[in-house]
């Protein structure tokens, strides 16, 4: 009987360890869940505001270069209102919208935050139509969707003038 009681005693602190770690990621994984669920309820708000600008609050920014605003109020100011049928987020895929990688005009844009997930907003109309946003958590620990920032400006190639007709 004292075997066991040893034997109980040397391994319950390896139990509890494991039991504590289990918990935690289970915790982790319901803060993500539960995050997760209040951007679509943000979403969901957002969308039948007034205005655009509990939308774009639920954007990250920051970064973001004023003509991509622009750009993105205009193109968000014809989905708002629309009658929301489902958001489901899912992994990401490896499509190159998702990633937000590209050059235009001589400047490389990247995203604003790293992309985790996509999240897939139909609406609730004749041709079921839906529309694709990219997530990540900023760094107060939040979900937003992700823009495309400018990351650098890519230089023209030189020019060798060692050719030149004149």
């Amino acid at each position: 009987m004292k075997r066991i009681c040893r034997c109980l005693a040397r391994s319950l602190p390896a139990v509890a360890a494991s039991l504590m770690l289990a918990l935690t990621a289970c915790s982790s994984e319901n803060s993500e869940t539960a995050k997760l669920k209040q951007l679509e309820r943000n979403f969901r708000a957002a969308n039948q505001a007034k205005t655009i600008d509990p939308m774009l609050a639920l954007y990250h920014l920051e970064g973001a270069a004023d003509n991509t605003v622009a750009l993105l109020k205009n193109a968000l100011s014809y989905e708002l209102g629309l009658p929301i049928a489902s958001i489901d987020f899912e992994p990401l895929s490896g499509a190159p919208e998702e990633q937000i990688d590209y050059v235009h005009d001589g400047v490389t844009f990247g995203p604003s935050l790293p992309p985790r997930y996509r999240m897939r907003v139909s609406y609730d109309l004749k041709d079921r139509f839906s529309s694709l946003f990219t997530i990540g958590i900023s760094p107060d620990g939040n979900w937003r969707i992700v823009c495309a920032k400018p990351k650098s400006e890519t230089l023209p190639a030189p020019i060798s003038l060692s050719n030149a007709p004149f």
